[in-house]
């Protein structure tokens, strides 16, 4: 099925793929595609998972929390299984934790650390830094006991105006406008 925005022009395919744990990466995924899309921007929004398959798709917007300082399991196996089809496609990516509440350099700069073994496989076109929302009732005991040994307070610190911002540069950064 050919999407169209002006009359006779096909409108741009975008997939927006994510590892959420607990919400709060899926919920920042879903706003991201849903600006793509008031865009005029064709936007699937998918978790990562065996079956999902890049190629098709005009550009790639990657997400996942960062725990212990890396990216979940599911998207960087993704990334491996398809580094040729991404490679293929401009992409760009966004990680979400608890320390992005902190901008100041030093925090940014451990977050684009963290995207090494992701830059092993593809190159994005840019990565943003979001935090994301803590719900101690809402994690497995092990979880909770290693935000109660950090120290981590319980709450949502997402900005979604600044997820919003940013995801309305993507077509630019992505080569679509």
């Amino acid at each position: 099925m050919e999407m169209v925005g002006e009359p006779g022009r096909p409108t741009a395919s975008v997939l927006v793929c994510y590892a959420s744990r607990y919400g709060s990466t899926r919920e920042i995924a879903e706003c991201i595609a849903e600006v793509l899309r008031t865009s005029g921007t064709h936007a699937d929004c998918i978790p990562a998972g065996r079956d999902i398959r890049p190629s098709g798709y005009d550009a790639v917007v990657l997400g996942s929390p960062l725990y212990m300082g890396k990216w979940l399991a599911e998207i960087r196996e993704l990334i491996s299984r398809e580094r040729v089809a991404l490679g293929r496609v401009p992409v760009a990516v966004f990680s979400v934790g608890y320390s992005f509440r902190d901008r100041s350099n030093q925090v940014l700069q451990s977050g684009e650390d963290a995207l090494l073994d992701v830059r092993l496989y593809i190159l994005p076109r840019d990565s943003a830094f979001f935090a994301g929302r803590v719900e101690c009732g809402a994690v497995s005991p092990s979880d909770r006991a290693i935000l109660t040994l950090a120290g981590i307070t319980e709450g949502d610190f997402r900005d979604m105006e600044m997820v919003r911002s940013w995801a309305r540069t993507l077509p630019g950064i992505l080569g679509l406008g």
